[in-house]
């Protein structure tokens, strides 16, 4: 991953991630979530167990990448992603 202190490069990094993960691992069937960036206490990533985002008629669950995993290597942040998308998949 290029190197980047921008949050809407990273979101978009990881939202590519999302999409390639639920291609290659899930064939596509996982609705995508709203992915945040914030502190996440005592863990690398969390995953809603509603659709706590609302736009309109659309709702989505919200997929969050600690903040601080972000300074692990890429492929630490990949499996933190995978693993919340098991839960999104188990949901």
């Amino acid at each position: 991953m290029k190197q980047t202190v921008r949050t809407s490069r990273t979101a978009g990094y990881l939202e590519k991630i999302f999409r390639a993960l639920n291609f290659d691992s899930f064939q596509g069937e996982l609705e995508e979530p709203v992915i945040t960036i914030q502190d996440t206490p005592s863990a690398y990533g969390h995953v809603s167990v509603n659709k706590i985002w609302a736009a309109n008629q659309e709702h989505r669950y919200e997929l969050n990448i600690g903040a601080a995993t972000l300074r692990r290597p890429i492929e630490e942040t990949v499996a933190t992603m995978l693993h919340e998308m098991t839960h999104l998949y188990n949901l």
